[in-house]
């Protein structure tokens, strides 16, 4: 990262700088963010986000109708991916309302449009012990897979370290097709 400020980081990548809005500041100039590309007819906004979880989590908020990308950013800023799930999950409007510019009534709208969508996909949401940089998981999910449907076409496939992140992949989507 080449510069802070508030609410945002300058990435530079072959000698490009590019601004991302993350809910709260890497804690070293070196860190991995997923990011989502925002493009409206005034302008172009990366979001970033220290891990996929967080970064699925903010798609779900943003899907909600009246929910746009900064109200998104708010509630992860002042809570845990974790937190804000369990809040949907238990209709805790008032943690949800928290955030800056997040009223009663939009906390609201999120518990309704998403608690369900969130007790399906619960275990996303929750940090796991150690950061996962698996780019079979990464590479299922662009295809379409959620990450818990990613995590479980992994399931039993040989580590990264013993297999091609290629063969992974190729060994998931098969195990994939024969449980369909």
């Amino acid at each position: 990262m080449t510069s802070r400020g508030a609410d945002h980081v300058v990435v530079e990548t072959a000698g490009v700088g590019y601004k991302v809005f993350v809910p709260r500041q890497p804690g070293t100039d070196e860190a991995v963010l997923f990011t989502h590309h925002v493009v409206r007819e005034d302008g172009q906004f990366l979001f970033g986000f220290q891990s996929r979880d967080e970064l699925a989590l903010f798609e779900m908020l943003i899907s909600v109708n009246g929910v746009g990308p900064r109200a998104a950013l708010a509630i992860l800023a002042v809570s845990r991916p974790v937190d804000v799930a369990a809040a949907i999950a238990a209709g805790d409007a008032a943690a949800l309302a928290r955030a800056p510019g997040v009223g009663k009534k939009t906390a609201e709208r999120l518990i309704v449009d998403l608690r369900g969508k969130v007790a399906k996909a619960g275990d996303f949401v929750v940090p796991s012990a150690a950061p996962t940089d698996d780019e079979a998981a990464a590479a299922l999910q662009a295809l379409g897979y959620t990450p818990a449907e990613a995590a479980a076409a992994l399931r039993g496939i040989p580590a990264a370290s013993a297999a091609s992140t290629e063969e992974r992949v190729r060994l998931a989507l098969r195990k994939a097709a024969r449980v369909v």
